[in-house]
């Protein structure tokens, strides 16, 4: 079984694009690729193009925007699919994530 792929690059808009599925299998390395806003500054990724969503994608969500309060930055996510958005009410953390 192969590993899911996924990217974050950069947008024309000055977001990142989350692309490809973060799953059990690739988890350590999108967590890895954690984005680093500016102290007291935000920044937007863009969850439009992801495929699917379990546990382990809210965790490395979750990891991003804590590392980011972390720095004294946000991070803002927009576009999260209806599977992730419904994963994430069922786990009571949309709050966290800014997805309600």
């Amino acid at each position: 079984m192969s590993t899911p792929l996924f990217t974050l690059e950069a947008d024309t808009l000055g977001a990142l694009r989350a692309t490809g599925a973060v799953s059990f299998a690739n988890a350590k390395r999108a967590l890895a690729q954690m984005p680093t806003p500016l102290c007291g500054g935000e920044l937007k990724v863009d969850l439009g193009a992801l495929d699917g969503a379990d546990s382990a994608t809210l965790a490395v969500l979750i990891a991003w925007s804590a590392a980011a309060r972390r720095a004294g930055a946000s991070l803002h996510y927009l576009r999260a699919p209806p599977g992730l958005r419904n994963l994430a009410k069922l786990c009571e953390v949309d709050g966290l994530l800014g997805l309600a």
